[in-house]
């Protein structure tokens, strides 16, 4: 047969290149050794026990990355931007309030309530500036950043131009505060809301995280698994080769046994903090935060209603909503008290309540000053700051929710804080024991391998 001939001819079914079936065929014969005889038994057992202790170590490791990864997040980057997301909005309905008290006034508007009213702007500036930061003009939040940066010198440009009327005597001089306080409510308020919204949303998905309870048992069912084939790889080698004790297996299985002892309680600990700073810190805060948002809102209502006058309608039903809301049976506060459980934030999560229902009670006082024709008294009782006037009771309010949200906010951090701690040098440590339970277990079984020659 010619040259040509040989290479067109078709290779039979049967016939394979000598490299392939010289490999096949080793593959054949160490699955044969593997099955039937001892020191093939041995060597597959080992192996399976490797891949199980690298499988451990790698669910370990990851567990712990994502747990540490969380907590970190909670600590700094999520719970701050979620206070500052509550000091912008706090900010914002505080400085309302003031400039409609300011506004009252007139001419006698104190130099405390100005600086106050500069104070909170400021305030509100910082805060966005941290949120719009955070942002970087990406996700939700970044329409209601941009709304807010453009929106508020609007804000103060329009409590001006009221401020400035008035004290010229000109009569428009309330509308110009009434459209200010409108803005504020219909465009500014909102976007403020949602930018705590997503922080809010943003804080507990990274206190989920940090939970971190599907991978850590992930983690621990894997390093029970592997334990297990550690001592059975180690009884296997004590009945085949009479020796009580091999070294290297028995260092690999205590590599893991602390693995999993430190791993489990690390991550237990994250997980039990982490739930302390949900239930103890974050779920009262929110009720909290969103009670003082209401108080203040609240606030705003009352003293826009005397400034409009007799077209203060609508504020004085917003306020009688925001008060049913607050101070009503199950209402926020109510909810506050429930989430706080017993304790000092109860208490005064108790005490706001106590002084809202009197602030109701001289609000009532105030509206009938206000429609029997006393007007100047009206005001003067809306605006003094004893127990038993209008301000003062606000005060009596904001300063008993105030130490509540500064309790919550307090345990909240510092059992985010000691979560983060719980799993410190966790991730180098997995990567060394994991290290330690191969070599000690490759170690081990080397030599009995080698017996077999």
């Amino acid at each position: 047969m010619s040259l040509a001939a040989e290479r067109s001819a078709p290779v039979r079914p049967d016939e394979e290149p000598a490299g392939a079936s010289g490999w096949r065929g080793r593959a054949a014969e160490l699955v044969e050794l593997g099955r039937t005889t001892r020191v093939g038994q041995l060597a597959r057992a080992a192996l399976v026990t490797l891949l199980l202790i690298l499988l451990a170590g790698v669910l370990t490791l990851v567990a712990v990355l994502r747990t540490q990864a969380a907590a970190d997040d909670v600590v700094t980057r999520s719970g701050p931007l979620t206070a500052s997301a509550q000091e912008l909005y706090r900010a914002l309905s505080d400085a309302d309030a003031s400039a409609g008290q300011g506004f009252l006034l007139g001419a006698g508007e104190p130099e405390s309530l100005r600086l106050r009213y500069q104070t909170d702007l400021a305030a509100a500036g910082r805060a966005l500036a941290v949120v719009g930061a955070a942002s970087a003009g990406e996700g939700a939040d970044a329409a209601a950043v941009t709304t807010l940066t453009q929106g508020v010198p609007v804000y103060t440009g329009l409590v001006e131009t009221a401020r400035s009327a008035d004290r010229q005597g000109l009569t428009y001089g309330s509308a110009y505060l009434r459209e200010a306080s409108s803005f504020l409510r219909a465009d500014l308020l909102p976007a403020a809301q949602q930018i705590y919204d997503v922080q809010s949303a943003e804080l507990a998905d990274a206190q989920d995280g940090a939970d971190g309870a599907v991978w850590a048992l992930l983690a621990v069912l894997a390093l029970v698994v592997a334990l297990v084939a550690v001592w059975r790889l180690h009884r296997r080698i004590a009945h085949t080769t009479r020796r009580r004790l091999t070294p290297g297996v028995a260092l690999a299985g205590a590599a893991l046994a602390l693995l999993g002892v430190w791993g489990a309680l690390a991550l237990g600990s994250c997980a039990v903090l982490t739930a302390s700073a949900r239930g103890d810190g974050t779920a009262p805060n929110r009720e909290l935060v969103a009670a003082r948002f209401a108080v203040l809102q609240s606030r705003s209502d009352e003293v826009l209603t005397l400034v409009a006058r007799s077209t203060g309608g609508a504020y004085e039903q917003d306020y009688v909503r925001r008060s049913v809301a607050l101070y009503g049976w199950q209402g926020q506060l109510d909810r506050a008290r429930d989430e706080a459980g017993e304790g000092p934030v109860a208490a005064d999560a108790a005490a706001a309540q106590a002084a809202g229902r009197n602030g109701i009670v001289v609000h009532n006082l105030v509206r009938t000053l206000d429609l029997s024709g006393q007007y100047d008294l009206a005001v003067a009782l809306a605006l003094g700051t004893g127990p038993d006037a209008g301000q003062g009771s606000v005060e009596q309010v904001q300063d008993a929710l105030d130490r509540a949200i500064t309790t919550t906010a307090g345990t909240g951090a510092d059992d985010a804080a000691a979560a983060r701690a719980a799993t410190t040098l966790l991730a180098l440590g997995t990567v060394v024991l994991t290290l330690v339970a191969l070599g000690g277990l490759v170690a081990g079984v080397w030599p009995r391998l080698q017996e077999y020659r």
